[in-house]
Order: C-alpha cells, then sequence, then structure tokens
C-alpha cells in the first residue's frame, strides 16, 4: 500500500488506522509525505515563537513528527520535502511520483479527495497522483522502469466532511478499532497541530457509528472512510 500525502500529518490522521492495520498484516506499507507543511500548515508552531523562526527549522519539526508516527503506525516513510501553500508539481517532480510507484508498485493507492476547498495543496496532491498513476502504465514514460497495469485508488477524508462543498461521498469503511490506539498515538505526535487528536478522534467515532450500521456490527467503534477513485473490475464484487 502506497499513501501519497499532502503534508506532514495527513496520512496519519486521515488514514492512520488503515495503514497501521495493514502494516500490523504483514503488507509493505510506504508512505510518501510531499511537504512537511512549513508555512501554512503549522500555525501554532509559528506563533508560539512570535513569527521568529525559519521555514527550515519549522519543516525539520514537522518531519521528526512524521518520522516519529509513521514508526507507531509501522510504515515507511519518504519525505519529498517541497514547499507548502502553495505546493507545486512541476515535470520532474511529477516524474520523481511516476518512478516511486513503478519501483514500489503497491496493489493499492490511497490519496486526497478531488475536491478540497479548505485546502488546495490537496487538490494538488491529487492531481498529482492520479497523473502520476496513469503514466505508469505507458511504456514511453520513464522507460527504464516496467510498466504497471491499472492500480486501486481511493481518497481519504478530506479536511471538512462536507459533501455539498468537496463531493467526498465515502463508500468504504474500513474498521480501525482495533488500530485506534495507535492512531491517536501517533496523531498527538504532531504537536505543532494539537487540535488534530480531539479532532480526528471525534471523526473517527463518528465514521465508527456509520460503519457499524451499514455493516450491522456494533464491535465497530471507530472507521476511516474512503471514496473509491477508479473503477472495480472483477468476476465478482468486491
Amino acid at each position: 500500500m502506497l499513501c501519497v500525502s499532502a503534508h506532514a500529518a495527513d496520512f496519519c490522521v486521515r488514514a492512520g488506522g488503515t495503514l497501521a492495520r495493514y502494516a500490523a498484516a504483514g503488507s509493505h506499507v510506504r508512505v510518501v509525505v510531499l511537504s512537511p507543511g512549513a508555512r501554512g500548515e503549522s500555525n501554532e508552531f509559528w506563533k508560539a515563537r512570535g513569527g521568529k523562526t525559519t521555514e527550515e527549522e519549522v519543516a525539520e519539526v514537522r518531519r521528526a513528527e512524521a518520522r516519529a508516527a509513521a514508526e507507531i503506525l509501522g510504515v515507511e516513510l519518504a519525505c519529498y520535502d517541497y514547499r507548502d501553500q502553495p505546493l507545486t508539481v512541476d515535470y520532474e517532480r511529477l516524474m520523481r511520483l511516476v518512478r516511486e510507484i513503478r519501483t514500489f508498485r503497491p496493489r493499492v493507492i490511497i490519496t486526497h479527495p478531488a475536491k478540497e476547498p479548505y485546502n488546495p495543496d490537496h487538490t494538488t496532491a491529487y492531481q498529482a497522483t492520479m497523473e502520476a498513476a496513469y503514466y505508469t502504465g505507458l511504456a514511453g514514460v520513464e522507460p527504464d522502469l516496467p510498466v504497471m497495469t491499472p492500480t486501486q485508488i481511493f481518497a481519504c477524508e478530506p479536511t471538512q466532511p462536507l459533501t455539498e462543498m468537496t463531493g467526498f461521498v465515502p463508500d468504504y469503511f474500513i474498521d480501525i478499532t482495533d488500530t485506534m490506539d495507535a492512531k491517536m498515538r501517533a496523531t498527538a505526535e504532531f504537536r505543532a497541530q494539537p487540535y488534530h487528536v480531539e479532532r480526528y478522534r471525534t471523526r473517527s467515532q463518528q465514521r465508527g457509528t456509520q460503519a457499524a450500521y451499514v455493516a450491522g456490527n456494533p464491535a465497530i467503534k471507530f472507521a476511516e472512510a474512503f471514496q473509491r477513485l477508479t473503477p472495480w473490475c472483477g468476476r465478482l464484487f468486491p
């Protein structure tokens, strides 16, 4: 499983329980963090320093937080260290992501939803991921690496779960009741964004209530929601 995360904390707060579940089951799970989020994702840190810090200092703090969280979840981490707000993806950066996917060869990719009015960096990450995944099937793009068949791609939670604003309609719920503790411990590592702990504890509980109803299983207490971005094709329904 490969997760393409716009910023340092996104992979953890939006999909950390799912990533931890896959890792615990023996899957190789890799997270690509496109940007540490030093500019727009670290307001509390900047305020605490009275603005007397540097982007690189903040970025190193965010990278350290991401590394600590990844270790708790049991996943592999790669930090690309691009600037955020705005996050930009040019040709070279797009090809780097193509090579990442072709080298790792995931069965499942998780990234952000297509429409993120509350954080345009997330939309950029989505667009880059979808383009890169498409290019992995073209023999003339980065031809020294073998091509891939289409990969299953899912969108994780948007910043605000408002369907009328984001178009995010979850059709997959992953039960993370058993990995919720790891997710919360990992989330607590992001001290530059302390509000994430309560926000995503509540979000996971709300999704758990939905999942328990959909599955008819009251044992589900916490869940993460995803939206399939690529069609399913098989002889049986998944």
